[in-house]
Formats: structure tokens, sequence, C-alpha cells
């Protein structure tokens, strides 16, 4: 009997969690009479896993913006040590943080392709002592993280901070 109540009980959360993924979500308030959205990420998390995640989301953003009718234009501004992340050359990443870099990179490339801006601050280039030559293709390196920052919010991009 106890088995039965548990078997229900496991039936019915399955059922309420399907309920709850079949509601369609959408921004439809926030993205009324708006064509396109701007936005600035600037970044600077000091954790490999985390970054990669933060680019996979940045993407997934682009794409959900995409499917309610509203254009991205997202430039993503790396400063502090994260810049390491961003090199052809990985000297002095930890091997257990390769899988990590590997997936920042791969998806930097795949959503360059689709119109995403990435930038490297260059003070921060030269406080973790990286030629902006060892910088990967999709990747421009800015003199100030912090002033392209600004000079986009100027120009009306929202500023995402993610640190």
């Amino acid at each position: 009997m106890q088995r039965f109540i548990l078997a229900a009980l496991f039936l019915s959360l399955g059922c309420l969690f399907t309920t709850a993924q079949a509601e369609k979500l959408n921004d439809t308030p926030a993205l009324s009479g708006l064509h396109d959205a701007k936005a600035v990420f600037l970044v600077n998390m000091r954790n490999p896993a985390a970054v990669d995640h933060l680019v996979r989301v940045i993407g997934l953003t682009r794409k959900q913006l995409l499917q309610q009718k509203v254009t991205p234009h997202f430039i993503v501004v790396f400063i502090g040590p994260d810049v390491a992340f961003l090199t052809k050359d990985r000297r002095g990443i930890p091997y257990t943080e390769e899988r990590d870099i590997a997936g920042i990179q791969g998806e930097i490339l795949k959503l360059s392709q689709k119109g995403i801006q990435f930038q490297a601050c260059g003070v921060a280039l030269h406080g973790m002592d990286v030629s902006p030559s060892m910088l990967i293709p999709s990747v421009t390196p800015v003199e100030s993280g912090f002033i392209s920052t600004i000079a986009y919010q100027e120009k009306g991009y929202a500023l995402v901070p993610v640190y």
C-alpha cells in the first residue's frame, strides 16, 4: 500500500512538472513595441566553467529575442583575468580548465559568426602579460574595457554586468 501511495505521489508530481513545462513563457510585456535590443555584457567572473555557461546563455538570449521578433545587438567585453581564457596559447591554464576554455572559445567563434561582438580589455591583457596578438581571431582587443563599456552605454546599449 505504501508503494502505491509513493508511486501515486511521484506520478502526480510528474504531472505537475509536465503541466508547468507546457506553459509557454515569453517576454511580451517587456518587449512590447521593441524591434531591437542593444546590450553590452561586462564580464569578470574568474571561473572558466562559469564563463563557458555565460557565453552559452548569451547565445540562448540572442535566440530567444529573435524568436520573439526582436533583433539583438550584443557586445561582450571581457575584463580582468578572464582575458586569459581568450588566447590561442593556453600557457598557465590548468589541465582541469582546458575543456571549459575550449568550450568558451568554440562558442565565441559560433556566436561571433552570428553577429555578437567580443572584446578583450587591453589593460587586463597587459596585467596578465598577454599580447593582443595572442587572442583568438573572434575577439577584438580594445584599449580599455571600461571605456568601451561606457561608450556603448552612451550609444544606448544596456549594461549587463556579470561578476
